[in-house]
This record gives structure tokens, C-alpha cells and sequence, in this order.
């Protein structure tokens, strides 16, 4: 859709989109919610105040359960927020250190004490003899630690090393520099490690490069759905935690989508798990986790990717990912073609493009950013994020839902007016599902 907008439109646009991530990105290192952020002076970490009274909130959090998941969210924000704002690294740059160290501090190495001052491990979660992290933080399970979602942690030292590189173009000491390049061995070691173990690709089928990581390592019969769901200390499973569909066990160690997926999935493994797992329940998937399933798919055939993409709807996708992100995605790969502007354009004449809603007159947000035709959907069916969404379940109920104090998590963080959408027709990630 960018052939609707000029380069006016879109700067400014951007610097929306800049705004809001600063926004909530200040909020959260700024601790104005209820949840805080606390220094555990005990195991040396940074845990919420909901996980310190309950240790099954947040996900475990006051246990260590999934803090490199997490926290690698808010390292990987913080890297693009630390290139689009020049003031971002002075003002929140001990913020993000404090998270980072919390998962892949690159000091203390016998995890005994920090001369520095603050205690925290030596790289929390990641096993040096296996090469991989595990995830159950302080709870005892019969197999030992164990880890599921393989992508999220490799997300996790991929946001640590884009941290660290943001904050070395400001300073050239030695220092700095062995900050980037740990953690770009963190990095590596959690994608060899996850190709190996997680990415079960038969010998027979190995090419390449793959074949390194095609390695015996579980039996032929075992090896057959390719991926593994949680792999522990002493068991392996392809079940993941919620469920034992052969999707949830693929995509929870796909997302989320951001630079490194490409580095993650040869394109000759995603070959494989298209032709025996994904092909014969393409059409069929949930759309929370169609959007995953077409990034997937994009590294394969981008064209024919995009064209799936025109088909979904940001609202109902997986909050970790939007409309707009899988075009970005899709875009990067290698062999895609640009639809032309005439194919990205709505019809400014389409004699249809006044009725029934569809015009972006018709919807104010639409209408606010200057774009004209048709919106909602556009004349190629796509359902812009600026739309009203009439045909959605939101449109019919009370518009106090729409309300900050209406969406728990958006009233904890202490915003106020509406989030649940925006005025501008945004769906904040505090909104009540």
C-alpha cells in the first residue's frame, strides 16, 4: 500500500510509529505501572513485583522462568529505538543494561561475585556445554531445565548484540567492542545449537551446509515431524507446553519475524517443513497464526507469499506481528518482485470507493492521514490499520471498550483516553484480546 501515500505522508507516519514505541518503550523502563521492576539481590536479577508475591505471574518471571523471551522483546526495541532517537542511549541506556546483564551479562564468569557492584550471573540461561539456553529458570522438573521456543531465545541474543552495537558507534574503546562481539558469539552459539537439536532434518535430506547440523541425534521415526517442541535436560518432545499440534510445535520456534529469522531457517530445512508439515494444513491454519505461516512461506516463494498477505488482517494476527511487518518481511527476500503501483493503489474513481464504509473519507483516521479511494478494504481487499473495522466484533460493542481504564493492562501502565483503538485508529499491545 505505500503507493497511496507521498513521502510527507510517510515521514510523518513514521515519526508516529517512532513516538509510540518511545512511548511505551519509556513507560515500561520507567517502571510507571503497577508491576515493577525490582533488583533481586538473592539469584541477582531483575524480576517484576507480581513475580517476587507469585511465582506463577508473569510467566514465572520471580522464578527466572523465560527472562531471556521477555527481555529479549525489550533489548531488540530498545536497539531501533537507540537508532532512531539520539538521546535514547543517555537517558535509558543503564535501563537496558540492567535487562541485558540479567541474560547475558559477559562478566563474572564463575557466577560468584561482580567487583563492580551489582551481582548478576555469568549469561543466565545459556548451557556452555550444550551450546543452547534453557528456560525453566528455578523450577524443578523431572528432565531437568528444559527450553521450547528455540527462536525466542535466539531473538534474545540477537536484541543483546543489536544493543551492544548501537551503543559502540558512540564509543570505539576496547571495551565496547568485545560487548558486540560477545554477544555475536552468544548469537551463533544459540543458532547452531538450535539447528542441531530443534531442527530435525534426516541425513537423507541434508544439503549443503545443512548437513552439519544433520547429525544422528534422534531416531528416524522421532525425526519425521522435523521439529522439536521442548527439548529438556534428560527427554525431548515434539509437543510444546500448550498444545501438541505439529503448528503450534513449528511456529513457536519461528517467531518472532525480524532480521535473523533469515539466518535461523535455511531455506532448504523450510523446504522440508513445507512439503510433510505445512503444505497439507496451509489453507486451514487459524489467522493468529497465519501470519507466521506466510513469513515462513516467503522464504521460499515471496511473490506468491505477499499475495496470501493481502488476505489477513493485523487485528487478528498474533499480537508479536502486523500486516505492515509481514510486507516488510516479505519484501527483504531474495527473488521477490514489487507489485506495480497500480496494483497498490486504490482507485481514486471507483464509483464504489463512497459506499458501504469502504472509503477512507469514511474513516476518520483514514481520512486524517490524507489517503483517498478506498481503504477499507483497498481495491486489492486490504484492510488498512487505520479503518474503523465495521464488519469486526469490536464495532458492536460499547465504545467505553475502547478506553484505556477499560483494558487492564493498558490501566496498569497509567494511560489515559482511548487505546483499545487509538484516536488514530491503533490497537495498543495492552489491549484486552
Amino acid at each position: 500500500t505505500i503507493g497511496i501515500f507521498d513521502e510527507a505522508k510517510l515521514k510523518l507516519m513514521s515519526k508516529k510509529a517512532n513516538d509510540l514505541l518511545l512511548k511505551f518503550l519509556s513507560a515500561f523502563l520507567d517502571d510507571v505501572n503497577s508491576d515493577n521492576l525490582l533488583y533481586d539481590t538473592n539469584f541477582g536479577g531483575i524480576i517484576t513485583r507480581n513475580g517476587l508475591l507469585n511465582s506463577q505471574a508473569d510467566f514465572g518471571n520471580g522464578w527466572y522462568n523465560d527472562h531471556h523471551f521477555h527481555y529479549g522483546y525489550v533489548l531488540y526495541a530498545s536497539a531501533i529505538m537507540a537508532k532512531l532517537n539520539s538521546t535514547f542511549i543517555q537517558d535509558y541506556g543503564l535501563h537496558v543494561d540492567s535487562l541485558l546483564n540479567d541474560v547475558a551479562h559477559s562478566r563474572n564468569q564463575d557466577s560468584t561475585n561482580d567487583v563492580e557492584g551489582s551481582f548478576f550471573p555469568f549469561v543466565r540461561h545459556k548451557s556452555w556445554f550444550d551450546g543452547h539456553s534453557f528456560a525453566s529458570g528455578l523450577f524443578p522438573f523431572a528432565d531437568g531445565k528444559s527450553q521450547e521456543s528455540s527462536s525466542e531465545a535466539v531473538n534474545c541474543y540477537y536484541g543483546a548484540y543489536l544493543w551492544r552495537l548501537a551503543q559502540s558507534e558512540n564509543d570505539a574503546s576496547k571495551f565496547a567492542l568485545e560487548g558486540v562481539n560477545f554477544m555475536k558469539l552468544l548469537l551463533a552459539m544459540e543458532i547452531r545449537s538450535t539447528k542441531t537439536y530443534w531442527h530435525m532434518v534426516p541425513p537423507k535430506d541434508a544439503k549443503g551446509m545443512g548437513a552439519v547440523h544433520a547429525m544422528p541425534t534422534y531416531n528416524p521415526s522421532f525425526e519425521q515431524s522435523l521439529m522439536v517442541g521442548n527439548l529438556g535436560m534428560m527427554d525431548v518432545t515434539i509437543a510444546t507446553w500448550f498444545g501438541t499440534e505439529s503448528l503450534y510445535v513449528h511456529m513457536i520456534n519461528f517467531l518472532p519475524v525480524t532480521g535473523i529469522t533469515k539466518e535461523l531457517f535455511d531455506a532448504d530445512y523450510v523446504e522440508l517443513e513445507f512439503e510433510k508439515v505445512l503444505d497439507p494444513i496451509y489453507d486451514t491454519v487459524q489467522m493468529a497464526w497465519k501470519g507466521y505461516v506466510i513469513a515462513d512461506k516467503a522464504i521460499l516463494d515471496a511473490s506468491s507469499a505477499w499475495n496470501d498477505a493481502k488476505q489477513v488482517r493485523s487485528y487478528e494476527l498474533d499480537s508479536a506481528l502486523s500486516q505492515s511487518q509481514l510486507y516488510y518481511w516479505i519484501s527483504t527476500m531474495d527473488g521477490f518482485v514489487a507489485p506495480s503501483s497500480s496494483q497498490m493503489t486504490p482507485s481514486e474513481d471507483n464509483p464504489e470507493s463512497n459506499h458501504s464504509g469502504t472509503s477512507c473519507v469514511s474513516n476518520p483516521a483514514c481520512a486524517n492521514l490524507g489517503i483517498a479511494g478506498e481503504c477499507c478494504p483497498t481495491a486489492d481487499n486490504i484492510m488498512l490499520g487505520c479503518c474503523n473495522h465495521p464488519s469486526s466484533p469490536q464495532a458492536h460493542e460499547d465504545s467505553s471498550a475502547s478506553s484505556c481504564e477499560s483494558n487492564d493492562s493498558c490501566a496498569g501502565m497509567g494511560l489515559l483516553g482511548k487505546c483499545c483503538p487509538t484516536a488514530d485508529g491503533t490497537m495498543l499491545g495492552c489491549c484486552n484480546r
